[in-house]
C-alpha cells in the first residue's frame, strides 16, 4: 500500500473550519448571555487558535483607571497573579497589556526580552500578543493577552483570529449592558405605574438609574410653575439632604438651560462649560467627571430635568464619558418620568375636584342652614333695637345699642365668610361663554377699584385680542381679588398696572407654555412690598394668609378659577419691589 503524505493545505482548511465553528459558538453564547463562563471560553479559544502557552483576559475599569483580570488559562498562574489588577500608568503603561488598552490597537512581539513594553511575569515567555476588546462606541472594554515560549510565535494571521475572538467578547459585554438597561427600564416603568406618589417615584428612579445604568449619581428636578424654579425632588448621596430646598431658576446653570431649551446636555467636564454654576453638586467639584442631563417632557411641556454624573477617571487618558446610548436611555427614562408625573398630577387634580364637589355639596347645605339662622338673628336684632328705643333711655340705651351694633357686624362677617367659602368650592364649576377679556377687565375695575384711592391705576390693554371661552362671573371674582389685594398692600399710595396681550411663539417658549395652544396674558402688577421668596410656594394654598383679615382663600380661589379655565397662574414679582401676578388663558379654538 502506498504511503499517504500529509497535505498542509487540507490541514489549514480543517483548522479554519474548526476555528469558524468555535467562533460561531462563542457568538451564539455571547448573544444568549454567557456570563463569566463566556470570558473563560473566549480565552481558551484564543489560546488554542494561536497555539499559545498561557493567557489572560482583563476588562477595563474606566473610573478606576485600571485593568482587572477576569480569567486566566495555561500553566504557571498563581492566585495572586490570577487576581491582579493592572494600574495603568501613562509612562510604563503596565506592559503590553496596558499599551493595548490605552491605544486600542493590537500589539505583538517575537522577542519579549528586548521589547520596550514587556513586563516579565513568566521566565519562559519569548513571544507575546495582545488585542483590544472594542465596545459598541469604539471604546476599549478589555484586552486578551496570549504568551508563548517560542520566539516569533505570532503573525498577522494570528492577530486576525484574536481580533475576531475579541469581538465575540465585546458582543457579550454589549448584550449584558443592553439587558441591564432593559431590565432597569422595565423596573422603572413598573414602579412608575404602581404608585401616584411623585416623591416616592423620583427616589426609586434615581436608585435604579444610578445602579443599573452605571451612573455614580442621579438627580431629579421638577418644575414648580408658581415659583418658576426647578426644585430637587430626589438624589443620591449628600445632595439628597437638600431635596425640596435646592432649586434653579429656569435658564440658570446647566440644569436650568436644559429646561429652558427642552434639549439635552452631554459634557466630559461640566466645570469647563460657561453655563456651569456648581451651586448644587452631587459630589465634590474636583471629583466630577462626565455630566448628562435631559429634559422631562409631557405633551411638549417641560416638567423638569433628569441629570446624571460620573466621577472623574483616575486615568485622565481613559475618559469616563457618557455615550449616545446613555443619552438615549436617559431620555427614555425621562419620558417615563414625565408621563408618570403628569399622570400623578392629573390624579391629584381629579381628587381635588371631587373633594371640592363634596365640599360644595356640604357647604351648600351648611350655608342654607346657617343662612336661615343668620336671617332669623338679624330679624331678632332689629326687633331688639326697636324695643330698646321704646323701653330704654339714657346711658342704658346707648350701651345696649352698641352691643346690638357689634352683633350685627359679627353676623355680617359670618355672611362674608360663607360667601368666601362658597366662592372657593364653586371656583371650578364654570358656565362658559364667549368673552372679550378687555371689556371684562374694564368691568372689574369699575366695580372693585376705589373711586378715591391713593393708588394710581394704569391700564395697558392690547388691541385686537381674540375671544376667550370663560365664565365671566368667576373671572371677575378672580380679577377683583387681585385688584383688592394690590390696593390693600399699598395703603400709602402706589401704582396698579393691569395689562393684556396676545402671546407669540417666542413668548410661549420663554414662558414654557404649550406651543400647540394660543394664550392671552393678563398681568396685575403693583408697587407694594411684594411676596417674600420663602412664602411664594404657599400663597396659593387654601387658608394661608399674611393678613389679619380674611380666611386665606382669596388667592386659592384665583388659582382654582384660572386652572379650571385650563390656564396658568404665576407670581413673578420681586420682594421689596411689588407683586406681579401673570394669568395665561387659552384662546377659543375654531
Amino acid at each position: 500500500m502506498a504511503n499517504t503524505l500529509p497535505n498542509p493545505q487540507v490541514d489549514a482548511v480543517d483548522q479554519d473550519q474548526a476555528f469558524l465553528q468555535r467562533l460561531s459558538t462563542l457568538y451564539r453564547d455571547a448573544v444568549s448571555g454567557g456570563g463569566p463562563q463566556l470570558f473563560q471560553d473566549t480565552l481558551d479559544a484564543a489560546i488554542e487558535s494561536v497555539n499559545g502557552a498561557r493567557g489572560f483576559l482583563a476588562l477595563v475599569q474606566h473610573e478606576m483607571g485600571q485593568l482587572t483580570v477576569m480569567c486566566t488559562s495555561g500553566p504557571g498562574w498563581t492566585d495572586d497573579q490570577a487576581k491582579r489588577k493592572l494600574y495603568l500608568d501613562e509612562v510604563t503603561r503596565s506592559g503590553i497589556t496596558g499599551h493595548v488598552a490605552l491605544t486600542g490597537e493590537p500589539y505583538s512581539t517575537g522577542d519579549a526580552e528586548s521589547d520596550p513594553f514587556y513586563l516579565r511575569y513568566f521566565a519562559d515567555t519569548r513571544s507575546e500578543i495582545a488585542v483590544p476588546i472594542i465596545g459598541m462606541q469604539g471604546e476599549t472594554c478589555g484586552v486578551i493577552n496570549i504568551e508563548s515560549d517560542r520566539a516569533n510565535a505570532f503573525d498577522t494571521h494570528d492577530c486576525a483570529h484574536l481580533m475576531a475572538i475579541a469581538q465575540a467578547a465585546a458582543t457579550a459585554i454589549g448584550v449584558d449592558g443592553f439587558r441591564a438597561r432593559e431590565s432597569a427600564l422595565v423596573e422603572i416603568g413598573t414602579r412608575l405605574a404602581s404608585t401616584l406618589d411623585v416623591d416616592k417615584l423620583m427616589k426609586r428612579v434615581v436608585e435604579i438609574g444610578a445602579s443599573a445604568l452605571q451612573f455614580e449619581d442621579c438627580s431629579v428636578f421638577l418644575l414648580d410653575e408658581q415659583t418658576d424654579h426647578l426644585v430637587l425632588h430626589a438624589s443620591r448621596g449628600a445632595l439628597s439632604e437638600r431635596a425640596g430646598e435646592a432649586a434653579y431658576r429656569v435658564g440658570e446653570g446647566l440644569t436650568g438651560w436644559v429646561a429652558e431649551h427642552a434639549a439635552p446636555i452631554r459634557l466630559e467636564d461640566p466645570r469647563c462649560d460657561p453655563r456651569w454654576l456648581g451651586r448644587y453638586t452631587e459630589m465634590e467639584p474636583e471629583e466630577m467627571g462626565a455630566f448628562l442631563a435631559v429634559p422631562i417632557l409631557s405633551r411638549d411641556k417641560v416638567l423638569g430635568v433628569l441629570r446624571v454624573l460620573r466621577r472623574k477617571s483616575n486615568a485622565p487618558w481613559f475618559p469616563n464619558r457618557f455615550t449616545d446610548t446613555d443619552e438615549r436611555v436617559l431620555s427614555v427614562i425621562a419620558g417615563q418620568v414625565g408621563a408618570a408625573v403628569a399622570n400623578a398630577r392629573n390624579f391629584q387634580r381629579l381628587v381635588r375636584a371631587e373633594r371640592m364637589a363634596a365640599w360644595g355639596e356640604l357647604s351648600a347645605k351648611s350655608a342654607h342652614m346657617i343662612g336661615n339662622r343668620t336671617f332669623a338673628l338679624k330679624g331678632d336684632l332689629n326687633e331688639m333695637e326697636h324695643l330698646v328705643h321704646e323701653l330704654c333711655s339714657g346711658s342704658e340705651r346707648g350701651e345696649i345699642l352698641a352691643l346690638v351694633e357689634s352683633m350685627n357686624r359679627g353676623i355680617e362677617r359670618l355672611e362674608e365668610i360663607l360667601k368666601e367659602f362658597r366662592d372657593f368650592v364653586m371656583a371650578t364649576q364654570l358656565a362658559l361663554s364667549e368673552t372679550d377679556i378687555n371689556a371684562l377687565i374694564h368691568e372689574v375695575v369699575a366695580e372693585t377699584f376705589p373711586k378715591r384711592s391713593k393708588v394710581k391705576l394704569e391700564l395697558q390693554l392690547g388691541t385686537g385680542l381674540p375671544a376667550l371661552s370663560c365664565d365671566q362671573s368667576k373671572l371677575k371674582r378672580a380679577f377683583g381679588e387681585l385688584v383688592e389685594n394690590a390696593v390693600s398692600f399699598q395703603p400709602d399710595g402706589g401704582t396698579l398696572r393691569i395689562s393684556s396681550r396676545l402671546l407669540d411663539e417666542e413668548n410661549l417658549a420663554e414662558l414654557r407654555l404649550a406651543p400647540s395652544r394660543t394664550y392671552v396674558e393678563v398681568s396685575f402688577e403693583d408697587e407694594g412690598p411684594g411676596v417674600m421668596q420663602e412664602i411664594k410656594e404657599r400663597i396659593f394654598r387654601p387658608f394661608f394668609t399674611s393678613r389679619v383679615k380674611g380666611m386665606g382663600l382669596g388667592l386659592s380661589i384665583v388659582k382654582g378659577v384660572v386652572e379650571a379655565h385650563q390656564g396658568v397662574l404665576r407670581e413673578v414679582g420681586t420682594e421689596g419691589e411689588g407683586a406681579k401676578f401673570l394669568i395665561f388663558l387659552p384662546v377659543m379654538e375654531n
